[in-house]
């Protein structure tokens, strides 16, 4: 059994489909398939239900994904040290980041962290937060930028800035003159917020469930600027970090604070508990903190 035999398992685990993982691991299905049954032959275990019509992991396959992944991570780990140690100051780094992130601060980040280690080979990956935290669990990724809270047990959190979330909405609406504006008073608006990959989604949903009331939701997307310039047009209020809306900088957009403090913005760079910590992620994640305390 080699190492390769368990990461196409895992993946083919993970898809919950042959054809999927396939196409992930750039080989024929019909290859994928014969690997996995010898490797089934060689352990003489049945790690999945061919009897279901979709497909199942027998008990014993749940049981083997959790050790193969946990292998995949330690060898993952070894690699990684010892190309630390032959290769001084370089390697690789794999970072998520929310576009809605990505857009105030990164490019000026990557920019000199590429700068200062031109050995580094860097990968960025936007993505909502919710797919960026899954990413980094499952090893996909090395680093995520999110929003906290996050879940403690899987991850190691290292906050980097804090903030406060805004409501936007247009200058002639009737909330533009708010000093400060209660999530009650949002109970008969329209919404335009960021879709179910992003954290903020979630924490829209529960202010608003907080105060009494469903939000009436007209319009959701993954893009921030799309959703400014709706309420630019007047299409709707919205909820988004206020960095992002001094960037957006829009004549026709009004930000009132919100009195709930549950909606501060506070964002962190993510790490999967116990996992290696290269020399090229150690060096990402001392830049970023460095760069938010100038």
């Amino acid at each position: 059994m080699e190492i390769r035999h368990l990461t196409y398992f895992v993946q083919v685990a993970r898809e919950k489909s042959f054809t999927k993982a396939s196409e992930i691991l750039h080989i024929s299905q019909p290859a994928l398939s014969k690997m996995i049954k010898n490797l089934e032959e060689e352990l003489e275990l049945t790690l999945i239900d061919r009897s279901e019509k979709n497909f199942t992991l027998t008990d014993v396959g749940k049981n083997f994904l959790e050790q193969a992944e946990r292998m995949i991570d330690d060898f993952s780990a070894i690699m990684e040290s010892v190309y630390d140690t032959v290769n001084l100051k370089s390697g690789y780094v794999r970072v998520g980041i929310p576009p809605v992130i990505g857009t105030v601060f990164f490019p000026r980040i990557i920019a000199g962290f590429r700068k200062k280690y031109p050995g580094i080979d860097f990968q960025m990956i936007e993505e909502g937060a919710k797919t960026i935290e899954g990413k980094v669990y499952n090893g996909d990724i090395d680093i995520g930028v999110v929003m906290l809270p996050i879940n403690e047990v899987k991850f190691d959190a290292i906050p980097i800035i804090k903030d406060k979330n805004v409501l936007i909405v247009n200058k002639n609406h009737w909330l533009s003159n708010k000093k400060e504006i209660d999530f009650k008073l949002l109970k008969d608006e329209m919404f335009v917020i960021l879709n179910e990959n992003f954290m903020l989604h979630d924490y829209i949903l529960a202010a608003c469930k907080d105060a009494g009331f469903e939000p009436n939701i007209v319009l959701k997307s993954s893009q921030w600027d799309f959703i400014a310039e709706m309420v630019a047009l007047n299409q709707g209020i919205s909820i988004l970090p206020r960095p992002i809306i001094d960037k957006f900088n829009n004549e026709f957009i009004k930000q009132i604070p919100i009195a709930q403090s549950a909606l501060s913005w506070e964002l962190a760079i993510i790490l999967k508990k116990d996992r290696y910590i290269s020399f090229a992620m150690k060096a990402f994640v001392e830049y970023v903190e460095n760069y938010f305390k100038k």
